[in-house]
């Protein structure tokens, strides 16, 4: 049994959203009982998992292979439907965090599969905001890479920013709890509102994944470059990696380098495909 996050942690399905619920499941997936579809998904295996590729800009950091983990529904991939449809569904059916484990579980499976090869793929993984405040699912993690004897250094969890702003506390246990394995852990969605560094003080965090709103037109703003070239010397400072999201082209990313970025990730350097065909 998956114990529930604390009291006012979840939302309820208002009239509202109710009828929001409705909309998505009917006119975009086609649902007429959505929780019903998702259980079945789950228990038949119906998702996929997807993995985009991103690159090291510094030549030191150019061994181990980095792939941020992305998951979708069969029935999207048949049909030509846009991914993740299915997730506001799940946020408001409470089932974030059955995913997390169907994810966790295949992802931590796969790398099983290459556990001996000293240059197997970390496997980047986002992870939903019930998970996070669940102490059970650290616990599920750790069950799982010791029954698939996977090393925990084949695994990174991706936390947003907004989580780790509202649950600064069920963060920093999170990654107590599985930083002794070998995992590491991203700030994601970094500067999405506003750029401060005053709530990482506190998480022993390895990377920084810089928001796309900043990223796509450092080119062209002068204050996106300033804030990106701001963000990736205080994050030299501190001892963390960044990440630039959202890299499309060829001007970007020679910027990045630049500056000093250490990852990037976009369409500009590859597109999300199988993960049974990633390397």
């Amino acid at each position: 049994m998956i114990k529930p996050p604390p009291p006012g942690t979840r939302k309820d399905v208002t009239n509202g959203d109710a009828v929001y619920l409705r909309a998505i499941t009917e006119n975009i997936l086609g649902w007429s009982e959505p929780k019903a579809r998702l259980i079945k998904a789950l228990a038949n295996d119906d998702f996929l998992l997807f993995a985009q590729r991103i690159m090291a800009l510094k030549p030191g950091l150019q061994g181990q292979p980095f792939l941020e983990i992305l998951l979708r529904l069969r029935e999207e991939e048949d049909n030509m439907l846009p991914p993740g449809g299915f997730f506001p569904v799940a946020e408001a059916l409470n089932m974030l965090e059955d995913i997390d484990r169907w994810v966790m579980r295949h992802t931590i499976a796969w790398c099983a599969l290459s556990a001996e090869d000293a240059d197997a793929p970390m496997c980047c993984v986002n992870l939903s905001s019930d998970a996070l405040l669940n102490p059970g699912f650290s616990v599920y993690v750790r069950s799982q890479l010791k029954h698939q004897r996977v090393a925990g250094s084949r695994l990174c969890f991706e936390i947003t920013e907004p989580d780790a702003i509202a649950h600064p506390e069920a963060a920093l246990q999170f990654i107590r709890a599985l930083k002794p394995q070998g995992c590491r852990f991203t700030l994601d969605n970094f500067g999405s509102v506003k750029v401060s560094f005053a709530h990482i003080k506190d998480l022993p965090i390895d990377y920084l994944k810089i928001d796309g709103s900043i990223i796509q037109n450092i080119i062209t703003s002068p204050s996106d470059l300033a804030r990106a070239r701001a963000i990736s010397l205080t994050c030299q400072r501190l001892g963390i990696r960044a990440i630039a999201q959202s890299v499309e082209g060829k001007a970007v990313l020679a910027k990045l380098t630049e500056i000093g970025f250490d990852y990037a990730q976009g369409f500009g350097i590859a597109h999300p495909g199988p993960l049974t065909k990633a390397r």
